[in-house]
């Protein structure tokens, strides 16, 4: 059913992948200041994509759709969540291979050495609706938080998936059980927005 709605966005409006607007610091869904470090993270979700033919899809959601969001998540959503990017993905053949976005899942900063710790986590998810890759960027924590070992326990999940760390064959890297469950998190979260924003098309 999912692949049926991610494959609907090859029909619709696509704009290409220009100029991106510069980043908000308090933003949830995390952007970067410029299209050459965002090309970077996107070929890290997606290796076989063709590298000119990302496509940016913009959605604005609706004010029964940001309700049912925040009572899904949990917390409010930003201004600027209400009007996410999504990256289309597709082969030098022209097949579709995904959808990806970019998420910041903390709700609170956190402090390491006197400065903000990002966690910026990248998720790509496959034509069938499942989780097909994840990656964090440019963590200054426990870098196992990066490895496949810990992400791809991700991989293959689905919106109905168990994402609680400790259940369900989910492992949190050991001294950041928080941070563990946040990437989780992440990942539940670009398949509902993907589901909310693309699956009624």
């Amino acid at each position: 059913m999912m692949r049926r709605f991610l494959s609907a966005l090859l029909c619709g409006t696509l704009l290409f992948a220009g100029g991106l607007a510069q980043p908000v610091a308090e933003a949830h869904l995390a952007k970067w200041g410029s299209w050459e470090i965002t090309h970077r993270n996107l070929m890290k979700l997606f290796p076989n994509a063709d590298p000119n033919g990302w496509r940016i899809k913009r959605y604005q959601y609706s004010d029964a759709e940001v309700a049912y969001l925040e009572k899904s998540l949990g917390f409010e959503l930003y201004p600027e969540d209400k009007q996410p990017e999504f990256y289309i993905a597709q082969d030098k053949a022209g097949k579709f291979l995904g959808v990806a976005i970019f998420i910041d899942p903390r709700t609170k900063p956190k402090i390491l050495d006197g400065s903000v710790l990002t966690l910026e986590v990248g998720i790509g998810v496959s034509a069938g609706g499942s989780i097909n890759r994840i990656k964090v960027y440019d963590y200054r924590g426990n870098l196992e938080l990066t490895s496949d070992a810990f992400l791809g326990q991700l991989q293959g999940r689905k919106l109905d998936s168990n994402f609680t760390m400790g259940q369900d064959g989910l492992t949190p890297v050991g001294g950041e059980p928080e941070e563990s469950q946040l990437v989780s998190n992440a990942g539940r979260e670009a398949l509902l927005l993907m589901k909310v924003a693309l699956g009624r098309r």
